[in-house]
């Protein structure tokens, strides 16, 4: 039986709400799939893909407060108009767009990715990656109240989401593979449903592999011109996290690929071509309504959208892709600046050392 006429299979699918049988065999590795395993999904054994237990393990010993960062100083600089009004701009629509993208996450997990899935341990890493997902909105939420503002002033800057259209266009965008695939009525396990979760799976490596990062040279520009250095910290924790969501989201599509080679033929990689470049488009807009004049001290537009650009490219090769736009070289080198295995206070000077971590390299 080939692959594809096993995968139509559905019955025999494992999914979380299966009754306990007794004398059911035990569980054996060669039964273990991302998606369309026979596995017993009560039991955290056996693990096949070691990659998403040390994953796991790596989020675990990173694992961060955001009440760990004094935020004193951002709060006399943004109440004593150290920032300029398009610094100020930037800034709003960066952590209004943050705050609602952290929503998506976890609801496209629980809602939509995670009936899909019949690997325990990365079912277990998901979970893990919900609660991080929470505590990056308590960080947003403690950063603004940091400064002082009333919930009226915490209110305006949070909705802005809801009020400019190319955020709301950039969170809609997503929102729209999530629907695709949880609206579905096709089986799950079928060419039609995996298809659907490649393409959820897709839009959200952008939405992680290059959203995130793009926004977050906004703030890490400001800190480089002395602004903002302490809600910088909080972003810079942030993005480790990220990064291993953006590890996963990729080892999970790749491996769900090698498993059911069908799945990639030419109409599937021509789709995630597409799905690439529209997620640029979705980041270039975003970058006009939030630097409209043209960018700030230290991050100029053109150079933002080159980034963009390369961040693409580097997705694609990391999916087996031809590159879209060919970025020879990176335009914001001083990013790796903020790639460390260990963060520093800013204003402190103490260096938090993990016990292990993930390398904050896009290369």
């Amino acid at each position: 039986m080939n692959a594809e006429n096993k995968a139509t299979r559905i019955a025999q699918i494992a999914t979380s709400l299966d009754p306990i049988c007794i004398g059911r065999p035990r569980p054996h590795v060669d039964d273990v799939k991302v998606i369309g395993g026979v596995a017993d999904l009560r039991q955290p054994i056996p693990i096949k893909y070691q990659a998403v237990r040390e994953r796991f393990k790596n989020a675990q010993n990173n694992m961060w407060f955001p009440s760990e960062i004094g935020m004193a100083d951002d709060k006399l600089q943004w109440n004593t108009g150290a920032l300029t009004e398009a610094e100020m701009w930037m800034f709003k629509l960066n952590i209004s767009y943050l705050t609602a993208s952290d929503n998506l996450v976890p609801d496209n997990l629980v809602d939509t990715i995670f009936p899909h899935i019949t690997a325990v341990e990365l079912r277990q890493y998901y979970r893990w990656q919900c609660a991080e997902e929470a505590n990056h909105l308590e960080s947003y939420l403690y950063i603004l109240e940091s400064f002082g503002l009333d919930e009226g002033g915490q209110g305006q800057i949070f909705n802005i989401y809801q009020e400019i259209p190319e955020l709301a266009n950039k969170l809609n965008w997503n929102l729209k593979f999530s629907n695709n695939l949880a609206h579905s009525e096709a089986p799950i396990g079928s060419r039609e449903a995996s298809k659907l979760l490649l393409e959820d799976l897709i839009a959200y490596a952008v939405f992680e592999f290059l959203f995130f990062p793009c926004n977050f040279t906004q703030i890490f520009a400001l800190a480089n011109g002395q602004k903002l250095r302490q809600t910088a910290q909080q972003y810079q924790y942030i993005w480790r996290d990220e990064t291993l969501h953006a590890d996963n989201g990729i080892w999970v599509i790749n491996q769900i690929i090698y498993e059911n080679p069908y799945l990639w033929d030419d109409e599937m990689r021509e789709r995630a071509l597409a799905i690439i470049v529209e997620g640029v488009r979705m980041e270039a807009a975003y970058a006009k309504a939030s630097m409209p004049d043209g960018g700030v001290f230290g991050l100029s537009l053109k150079s933002y959208l080159k980034y963009n650009q390369m961040m693409a490219d580097q997705l694609c090769l990391k999916l087996g892709l031809p590159v879209l736009y060919d970025v020879k070289e990176n335009p914001l080198p001083w990013m790796n600046n903020y790639a460390l295995n260990q963060e520093v206070n800013f204003f402190e000077g103490r260096v938090r050392e993990y016990r292990t971590g993930s390398q904050l390299l896009w290369d």
